[in-house]
Parts: C-alpha cells; structure tokens; sequence
C-alpha cells in the first residue's frame, strides 16, 4: 500500500512539475529599477505624461480593451527607449501643436475586437500604443502615424478633413476607401505602390490615412529608406510630400531643416512660408 501512495505522489509531482515548466517565465525583479527609471526620465524629458495605469487617463466610452502593462514587463523597457528616440525627434512646438498630452502603454488593445496597435483619442488628447508588437521598426512606423492623427485633428477640428489642397493630388478616376478600420490586412500596410501616388493600399483606404502614412516615413527611417526609391520615380508622391512638409513645416519652423533634407535629397524644392506664417 505505502508503495502504491508512493508512486501515486510521484506522478502527481511529475504532472505537476510538468505544468510548471509551460508556464510563463516570472517577471524579473531586477526590470523593476531600470523601466522605473526610463519612466519617470520620460516624464521629466516631454511634456507629455506617459503612464501605464489606465486609472490616470480619462478615455473617450469606445469599445476599447486591453491588458494593463508593468513595469516588470520585459517588453516595457525597449519600447520606452524606441518612444523617447522617436518623439525626442519633434521639437517642443510641434508637440505642442498636437494638443496631445498623455500616452498610456498596453497590451492586447482592440476595438470593438479588432485588434489594434494604438488608438487616437482626441477627445482627451491620449495616444494610447501597444507595447506587444516585436518589430521595431514597424512600432517607430505606428507610432508617428498615429501622432500625425492628432496633429490634423488639433490643426484642422477634425482627423478627417477633406483637404482641398490635397485633394486634387490622386489620378482622376480614384476615389479613396472606406478608412484605415477596413485596411486591416498585412499586405496592406506594405509598400507596395499599388498605384501612382500612393506608397501602400493602407493610405489609399482613405485621405487621413495616405497624409499620415506620407508624414511618417518623413520621420520613421527604415520605413523613409524603403519608400525612397517610390518616391524617386513618382511625381504625385513627391508633390503630397512637398504639400505636407509646407503645411506642417510652416506651422512649426523647427521642424523645416529635418524635413528640407529630405525634400532636397528627392530633388524637390522646399515652398517658402507666406509672411502671414
């Protein structure tokens, strides 16, 4: 009998132990100091709040979801590095410019289920980014994307505005999608050129989505360095790109010498600013 209780235990200790060894690695105590550190630097460093409790934001009632992030999180502390790289890119007056004031960290953001990487909210002025995407460069990519979304909001009372200067700049018989919501596919977001004037399907699902994704690969250089050669052999991306870097650079003048290099390295001429500028 004491044999058979014996070799039960052991099982019940091997299934165990078995279980264990599947579960996710315990966060490690020593990320605690360091993603402490790199979060009250950013704070110290923008003017815009970073946080990671959901507690401390007023968010507009959309059916969002997503999983609080901690500061043991092994993926925190690369993307906080990314975030200040990034946005430490843009002058103080463009930040301000944008109205935004917050960003809130997360994990598995969706809305009304569909999975998200971030989210614009500009009735609180919260950009709100998911930390779980493993791809840097596509992160450096969504992450001013979604800034420029604030930024034409706050500039223009809407992150829809039917630019009538830019409206012209598409082939006549195009006309854009429904938005950015029913371009959710992979292939979409790639630079495709799936027609002139347009660097991916994404920014042909509507006009916010073809100035942001035109204003990020000013800022994003691994997307800048793919989308080059695009850019070099298509006069209506040049033109959309000449347009965007005259309104916003003319706005905020800090900005004019990063964005001239560019423009100058297409063979594109920077437009001067109107005096009322």
């Amino acid at each position: 009998m004491k044999a058979c209780i014996r070799l039960i235990v052991a099982l019940l200790l091997c299934v165990l132990l078995s279980h264990c060894s599947q579960l996710p690695t315990p966060p490690t105590p020593e990320l605690l100091p360091h993603t402490a550190a790199a979060v009250q630097q950013f704070n110290q460093g923008f003017r815009v709040q970073l946080t990671l409790n959901s507690k401390e934001v007023q968010l507009a009632p959309w059916a969002l979801q997503f999983d609080a992030v901690s500061l043991h999180d092994q993926d925190l502390l690369p993307y906080l590095r990314m975030l200040k790289q990034e946005l430490g890119k843009y002058p103080t007056e463009l930040l301000e410019l944008s109205g935004l004031q917050q960003i809130l960290l997360v994990r598995n953001l969706s809305v009304a289920g569909q999975p998200r990487l971030a989210v614009p909210d500009y009735v609180h002025e919260v950009l709100i980014y998911d930390i779980g995407h493993h791809d840097m460069a596509f992160n450096r990519h969504v992450l001013h994307h979604e800034f420029y979304h604030m930024l034409e909001e706050e500039l223009y009372g809407s992150a829809y505005y039917r630019d009538p200067l830019w409206l012209p700049l598409k082939p006549d018989d195009f006309r854009y999608g429904k938005g950015g919501a029913f371009a959710r596919a992979s292939e979409d977001a790639a630079f495709s050129h799936p027609m002139q004037g347009f660097i991916n399907r994404y920014a042909m699902s509507g006009l916010e989505e073809d100035k942001a994704e035109l204003w990020t690969i000013l800022w994003a250089d691994a997307s800048w360095r793919q989308v080059k050669p695009l850019l070099q052999q298509d006069q209506l991306l040049r033109e959309k790109l000449q347009l965007l870097v005259y309104q916003i650079g003319c706005l905020a003048p800090e900005i004019r010498p990063r964005l001239a290099h560019r423009l100058n390295s297409l063979d594109v001429p920077l437009i001067a600013c109107a005096q009322s500028q």
